[in-house]
């Protein structure tokens, strides 16, 4: 193998002797404006486009303008970007017409290192290669790798100069990173910063990425890179014919597999993967360790959030993968002929999906370049991609960032940047290359700030003073913080929507679906697994309903409402007036019923509530996660969709007519799966049942969505009368037995939006900024009551005299 890449390099050289150089030479000059250039002359490829800052105005232009926009003449060829987090999810989804072969980068790699790796291959080679190595990162291995994983990290950490500028790209990530790939690779412990070394040189060619480094170095860097892979290999070949047995790294795992037992005899696939296993474990983990101590220090209010309550870390980790985007994009190639977003595209035309423009698009993420702990859906983040070559090792940097800042919380109470860090040459690794830091343990007095947080400082209050004066001179009336909130509520309000029924169908007994779209042919907005839609029927009746269709279809939304004659009278109004035409003010989407990424999935669905389950289950199926389902009711014609599921084997149909009162929950649930996630929704009995033998899971296991309200007991210490302070609004009014805070705020001039009133939409939610909630709704986990940092105000009261929400 290392003969193989030293006759290559040989040949190179030859050849760029006798007819030059084909690699492009990239010169850094000043950016121009974008708003400076026609749209054709757009081209978000150059390499120093992340480091000059430019990157979110380019992006966010073409997402504006032209979403789906060709570029004839780039340094890397002519090729289609896709910045639109809704037209990246189509193409990324669908590789039968949007192929990863042969390659994954904008550009090629030098002359015989176009190395063959299984995340640019297509279905069934992926997957043969994928399931090969996916068990170094399986559920139980890294429960098993926590304990490691944590001692290294104090070990780095318990080594950094305290009071003391450093590098901590250098001391920490790299560090950190180099660690858990040794151990990942079982490679020389003491030789670990190679696999760092290698692997930017290998991702960063001219040629691919647009990176600063030759191709003599990238060709020297691979044959020594093939030489220790090799040795490696022969030496854990020659273990194992021994009879050691067998251990849990990469390599082992490649040499027991039947499809890639002989993978060392196509070295150049052998040496692909490696380097793919080990690139993505390098620059995903390493940049996103760096961006986080970065993103914290440009929004020092998140900081403070953190310090002050650490149990924020998991919601930390998955702000910064969509913050950071490691990775900046993927390419595909068409494999026919198509349409994106109205754009033609031909076949053999290289596709480019910028994950760093869809984690910033407006319309999928609110106000999206701020960094906010606890964003509601920041796991929806396009870092890790998306459908069949989604990483596979997205678990695994979950779990190391995690442990790296509940290890820092409990160590420094600050980490200070001290300059604006250096960052690498490439238009694909959104990489730190240094970034001087300072830290101050707990308890340790705080230097004063340095100059660039300083300036980070002023900025900050120059972009409020001027987003105040903006405002005002705006709107005049707009001066006061109580007017802005009210502007804040009108314009969440004024997203209602009125749609058109465009199709009505009958699928199954008393279960009408909807068609709904935009009467001018407008697309809608974007909607994730879990989210619903709220239906303004008539005056005082609102209802709402899961969005049952695919998510990727923008032209039209899809509902399905049971009716119930003992309701309120929202399905009775449906079933008997929403005929095909006629128009329907809806609100939304919203989504209290979030799909969370997992390796498993138990779904359990009592009669209507197969309805979010649908878009659930198609998901799971594109991530290529298990999945099972439970799908409950009366009789088999009143259940909907039965005919998708009935000949899956992976579903179980249990008719009441047939098979009797209640489903066996205690052979499905009995024993907790620390690595399954059991979502439920349907009859409140089904969902107590569920609940109950799910007490022993893992916290976080369980996912509701009741379609009525949980009875609720009225805890110990509950108060008929107390204090509500509206923060942003300056307004303080006393609630009474009997009066919702909702609608005593409402009354009290404070606009606030609602819908069900019985606490199960989640409309009207607040975060609680001071005192403890008494929680009454049937919305919020365990987990988010225990934290008492936000509370559903139209059926959920204070356990304190006093309490402050964000109003």
């Amino acid at each position: 193998m290392e003969r193989q890449i030293q006759g290559l390099h040989l040949l190179q050289r030859a050849k760029k002797l006798v007819v030059g150089d084909n690699q492009p030479h990239f010169a850094e000059s000043k950016i121009p404006d974008v708003q400076d250039l026609d749209l054709t002359e757009i081209d978000p490829s150059s390499p120093f486009l992340w480091r000059q800052g430019q990157w979110q105005p380019y992006f966010k232009r073409l997402r504006d303008e032209a979403p789906v926009h060709f570029r004839a003449d780039s340094a890397f060829g002519p090729y289609w970007s896709v910045t639109r987090y809704e037209d990246i999810v189509t193409v990324d989804k669908n590789f039968e017409t949007f192929s990863a072969e042969p390659q994954i980068v904008i550009g090629e790699p030098p002359e015989g290192l176009d190395i063959e790796m299984f995340i640019a291959m297509d279905p069934p080679r992926h997957d043969k290669q994928r399931t090969a190595v996916q068990g170094v990162v399986a559920p139980q291995n890294l429960e098993e790798m926590e304990g490691l994983i944590r001692s290294r990290v104090r070990e780095v950490l318990d080594d950094l100069p305290v009071g003391e500028p450093f590098d901590w790209v250098d001391r920490v990530s790299i560090e950190l990173t180099s660690r858990m790939l040794a151990t990942l690779l079982d490679f020389p412990y003491e030789d670990r910063r190679k696999l760092v070394q290698w692997t930017d040189l290998v991702a960063t060619s001219a040629s691919a990425t647009g990176g600063a480094n030759n191709t003599d170095e990238i060709y020297r860097g691979a044959a020594e890179m093939a030489r220790s892979f090799s040795a490696l290999w022969h030496d854990k070949a020659a273990r194992l014919a021994a009879g050691e047995k067998p251990g849990y790294d990469v390599i082992t795992l490649m040499q027991l597999s039947e499809d890639t037992k002989n993978l060392i005899h196509r070295p150049m696939e052998f040496l692909g993967n490696l380097v793919l296993l080990v690139v993505g474990g390098n620059d995903t983990t390493r940049n996103s360790m760096t961006g986080g101590v970065l993103a914290l220090n440009q929004f020092p209010d998140q900081f403070d959030r953190l310090r002050a309550d650490p149990e924020l870390v998991p919601k930390l980790v998955h702000e910064t993968l969509r913050w950071q985007t490691p990775l900046a994009y993927m390419r595909r190639v068409a494999t026919r002929d198509t349409v994106l977003n109205g754009q033609f595209i031909r076949k053999g035309d290289k596709v480019v999906m910028w994950y760093a423009s869809a984690n910033r698009d407006e319309r999928t993420f609110e106000d999206p370049d701020r960094f906010v702990i606890g964003r509601r859906n920041a796991r929806h983040h396009l870092a890790f991609g998306i459908g069949t070559h989604r990483c596979m090792g997205s678990r695994l940097a979950e779990l190391q960032l995690r442990i790296l800042w509940e290890e820092l919380l409990a160590r420094f109470d600050d980490i200070e940047v001290l300059a604006e860090p250096e960052r690498v040459q490439s238009n694909f690794v959104r990489g730190y290359s240094s970034m001087m830091v300072r830290v101050t343990p707990i308890g340790g007095p705080r230097p004063e700030p340095g100059r660039y947080r300083q300036q980070i400082r002023a900025q900050r209050l120059a972009d409020k003073n001027t987003a105040d004066s903006q405002d005002v001179d705006a709107n005049p009336s707009a001066a006061t913080s109580s007017d802005l909130t009210t502007a804040r509520a009108h314009r969440a309000a004024a997203k209602t929507l009125e749609l058109q029924v465009a199709h009505r169908r009958t699928v199954a007994d008393d279960v009408v679906e909807l068609t709904l779209t935009d009467p001018a042919g407008a697309p809608l907005q974007a909607w994730a697994p879990g989210a619903h839609v709220e239906l303004h029927l008539e005056p005082g009746l609102s209802k709402s309903y899961s969005l049952c269709g695919d998510p990727a279809e923008r032209s039209s939304w899809t509902i399905a409402v049971l009716r119930e004659p003992n309701g309120r009278g929202g399905s009775e109004f449906v079933h008997a007036k929403l005929t095909e035409g006629t128009r329907v003010q809806v609100a939304g989407p919203r989504n209290h019923f979030e799909f969370v990424p997992s390796p498993r999935y138990l779904f359990v669905a009592g009669g209507i509530g197969i309805t979010p389950m649908r878009a659930m289950i198609a998901a799971a199926e594109a991530d290529g996660a298990e999945w099972n389902l439970v799908y409950c009711g009366r009789s088999q014609a009143s259940m909907a969709y039965l005919g998708e599921f009935e000949a899956d084997d992976r579903v179980t149909i249990w008719a009441r007519d047939e098979h009797g009162e209640r489903f066996d929950l205690d052979a499905l649930l009995g024993e907790p799966r620390p690595d399954t996630l059991v979502y439920s929704c349907g009859p409140t009995a089904i969902l107590d049942a569920v609940e109950e033998k799910c007490t022993p899971w893992p916290d976080g296991s369980l996912h509701l969505e009741r379609f009525v309200a949980v009875t609720v007991d009225v805890p110990e210490g509950a108060l008929d009368t107390f204090e509500v302070v509206c923060a942003r609004s300056g307004v303080s009014v006393t609630v009474t037995n009997g009066t919702s805070i909702f609608d005593a705020v409402e009354q009290a001039g404070v606009s606030v939006i609602g819908s069900c009133m019985e606490g199960t939409c989640g409309t009207c939610e607040a975060d609680v900024l001071e005192g403890t909630p008494d929680h009454r709704d049937s919305v919020l986990s365990r987990t988010e009551r225990e934290r008492g940092d936000t509370m559903m105000t139209c059926v959920s009261r204070s356990l304190s005299p006093k309490i402050v929400l964000d109003l």
